[in-house]
C-alpha cells in the first residue's frame, strides 16, 4: 500500500436543472438529464475497463454530496463495479443558494442583480445563502477528513464545480478565489496526497478535467 492517498473528484453529469435554467440547491435540483445519465454510463464503462484503484491504492470509499444530480452520477458510475456509496454529505455540496433555490436564473438576475461571487468572497448572493469563503471552509474540511480516514487508499468523491475549484484554490495556494478552467460534466480531477507524521497534507495535482471516457458516448 502506498503512503499517499489517491483522491478522485468527479463532477456530476449534466443536470435537468441546467436545462431548464433553474437554481439547483436541495429544492431546485431535478437530478440528471438524459445527457447526464449517458455521461455517467460512459464513466462506468471506463472504470470497468480501467478500475480507478489498484494494489498500491486499494479502494477506500465512495462519497457524494446530498444533491440528487451528484448521487445519481455516483450510483450509475460505481454500481457496476460492485461498489456502493459509503455516504452522502452536505460537506460536498455546491454553494448553498439560500432563498434563490428553485428560482429561475432570470428571476435571480432580476432580483439580486449581476453578483460576482469571486470578487465578493465574504458576501452571500442572497439571504440564507453561503458566501464563497463559507463554502470553501466547509468543503475543504470535509474532504481533508476523508483523506485522513483513508490513508494509502483511493477515495472517489462525487461533487460539484465549486468544490473542485476549492481544492485548486486551497491546495495550489491561490491568494484570491477565482473560477478554475471549466470542469466538464463527469470530468475527473485526481490528486495524490502525502500525509506527514504530524498529519499535514501535501497534495499534488495529477490531472484536471479528464473526460476521455466521453469518447464512449
Amino acid at each position: 500500500m502506498s503512503s499517499s492517498t489517491k483522491v478522485i473528484l468527479v463532477r456530476h453529469g449534466a443536470s435537468r436543472s441546467t436545462e431548464i435554467q433553474m437554481v439547483a440547491g436541495h429544492q431546485g435540483c431535478r437530478g440528471l438529464s438524459v445527457e447526464g445519465v449517458l455521461q455517467a454510463e460512459c464513466l462506468s464503462r471506463r472504470w470497468l475497463l480501467e478500475p480507478p484503484f489498484d494494489q498500491h491504492h486499494p479502494f477506500g470509499g465512495a462519497y457524494s454530496s446530498t444533491m440528487r444530480r451528484s448521487v445519481e452520477t455516483a450510483l450509475i458510475a460505481i454500481s457496476p463495479m460492485g461498489i456502493s456509496l459509503d455516504g452522502s454529505s452536505c460537506g460536498l455540496c455546491e454553494i448553498h443558494p439560500g432563498v434563490t433555490d428553485g428560482m429561475s436564473w432570470r428571476e435571480v438576475a432580476d432580483k439580486f442583480g449581476d453578483f460576482d461571487i469571486f470578487s465578493n468572497p465574504e458576501s452571500p448572493i442572497a439571504p440564507g445563502a453561503e458566501s464563497w469563503n463559507q463554502m470553501r471552509e466547509r468543503a475543504i474540511n470535509f474532504i481533508e477528513s476523508l483523506i485522513l480516514r483513508h490513508r494509502g487508499q483511493t477515495v472517489l468523491i462525487f461533487t460539484h464545480q465549486g468544490v473542485i475549484d476549492v481544492t485548486l484554490e486551497v491546495w495550489l495556494g491561490r491568494s484570491q478565489p477565482r473560477p478554475a478552467s471549466f470542469s466538464q460534466n463527469t470530468g475527473l480531477t485526481t490528486w495524490s496526497v502525502e500525509i506527514s507524521e504530524l498529519g499535514k497534507l501535501h497534495p499534488v495535482l495529477n490531472s484536471f478535467n479528464d473526460t476521455s471516457h466521453l469518447v464512449l458516448y
